[in-house]
C-alpha cells in the first residue's frame, strides 16, 4: 500500500470511528467488484465513441446551417450512443 492510501484509509476509518481493518472489512462486505472490460467490447466502445463524436460534429454543422431540426435528430441520437456506451460500461 502506498504512503498516501495509507494516510487515506487511516483518515476515512478515523472519520467513521472504527478501526482500520473494521473500515476495511466493511469495504470488502460491501463492494462489487466488476470483471475487465473485454479488448473486443473496449474496441466496441471506442467505435460508439467516434460515432458519437461523428454525430456531435454534423449537429453543430447543422445548427449553424440553420437546420434545428437536423441538429435535434443528431443531438437525440448522440444521447442515445451516450446510453448505449455508458449502460456497456457498467455491465448493461
Amino acid at each position: 500500500m502506498a504512503t498516501e492510501e495509507y494516510y487515506s484509509l487511516k483518515s476515512k476509518a478515523r472519520l467513521a470511528g472504527i478501526t482500520r481493518s473494521e473500515y476495511i472489512r466493511g469495504c470488502i462486505q460491501s463492494s462489487m467488484v466488476k470483471e475487465r472490460l473485454s479488448s473486443e467490447l473496449m474496441g466496441q466502445i471506442r467505435q460508439l465513441s467516434g460515432m458519437a463524436n461523428n454525430v456531435n460534429q454534423l449537429a453543430q454543422k447543422a445548427n449553424a446551417a440553420g437546420y434545428g431540426e437536423a441538429h435535434k435528430d443528431c443531438m437525440d441520437t448522440m444521447k442515445g450512443l451516450d446510453n448505449i456506451i455508458k449502460r456497456i460500461e457498467d455491465g448493461c
